[in-house]
């Protein structure tokens, strides 16, 4: 068995193709994680111009107008383990802005009448803010007014429903513009009323007469409880009103007098005039002779004022 002898030139050549792939390898390898760390680097200066962006317009205010705005929930209308064990008087304030007005209000009726309650006060007003006129034919007018629909209600339904009758108004809701809510214990605003009962009943008031009215209060506190206060004021946008109104100028001079008839009656003014002028003349005859009095004793005088001088 013959062994195989490599020369020394041939290690040496071999060796030195080993050492250039090596070489080759690495250098291949170069520009690839270069340009991997060129693109991670890229990737993260997006990233935080990205989130500087987001950060400049999270503090920039939005100019974007809304068309409504409202909540999801007014009031929880969850009972409150705390709430259960007293005796609570119930007030809530709901101010918002609807579409329609008097629809809105009929609509909160028919809620309260559903809930069992009941309306205890309801006033619809339609305030005028600027008015416009312009002339028409046949002595009339055409009248453009700027009217701005509110309504204002009080409504008292049960306790427990009160919370779920607000929530309620909410499809009605174009913006919420107010809302407020305060629950007081039954002893507090009893005490409340006595002191208010004391400051406007007189002292000297028969003492029959002042524990009918501390009964009445009594009353009245309790049916707070048993029934919650809503006050709901709600507001429309601005509307214009057009109507057809008489023109009075214009009705007097379409059915005035003739020119001949006012002419004749000039005339009679006139003669009328000249006649009251007369007898305001004769009135004042004293003035005259006054004047005629002073006349002659200044050319009586006249002579001895000019010797003098």
């Amino acid at each position: 068995m013959s062994i195989l002898k490599i020369s020394p030139n041939y290690k040496y050549i071999f060796v030195s193709g080993l050492l250039s792939i090596s070489l080759l390898a690495g250098c291949a390898k170069k520009p690839e994680d270069s340009s991997a760390e060129a693109n991670t680097e890229t990737s993260e200066k997006a990233e935080s111009a990205e989130a500087a962006a987001d950060a400049v317009n999270d503090n920039q205010p939005d100019t974007t107008p809304s068309t409504t705005q409202k909540p999801d929930v007014i009031l929880n209308a969850e009972a409150n383990p705390a709430e259960a064990a007293r005796r609570m008087v119930r007030e809530a304030n709901v101010a918002f802005t609807a579409k329609d007005v008097v629809k809105t209000t009929l609509a909160i009726e028919k809620l309260t009448i559903d809930a069992g309650g009941f309306i205890e006060q309801k006033n619809i007003d339609f305030h005028v803010a600027d008015t416009q006129t312009q002339k028409i034919a046949d002595g009339k007018i055409k009248i453009f007014e700027k009217v701005d629909p509110l309504a204002s209600l009080i409504i008292r339904v049960p306790s427990e429903r009160a919370a779920g009758v607000v929530n309620q108004l909410l499809p009605l809701m174009f913006f919420l513009n107010q809302q407020q809510y305060s629950a007081k214990r039954y002893e507090l605003k009893l005490l409340e009323e006595k002191i208010a009962q004391t400051q406007t009943v007189p002292s000297d008031t028969r003492r029959a007469q002042q524990t009918e009215i501390a009964r009445l209060t009594q009353m009245e506190v309790q049916d707070r409880v048993r029934y919650s206060t809503i006050q709901i004021q709600v507001n429309q946008t601005s509307t214009v009103r057009e109507r057809i109104d008489i023109d009075m100028d214009a009705v007097a001079r379409l059915n005035g007098d003739s020119f001949w008839k006012r002419a004749w009656n000039g005339i009679q003014y006139g003669w009328q005039f000249v006649l009251d002028l007369l007898v305001v003349l004769i009135t004042i005859w004293p003035l005259y002779l006054i004047m005629i009095v002073g006349m002659l004793i200044y050319r009586v005088a006249k002579p001895w004022i000019n010797k003098l001088k």
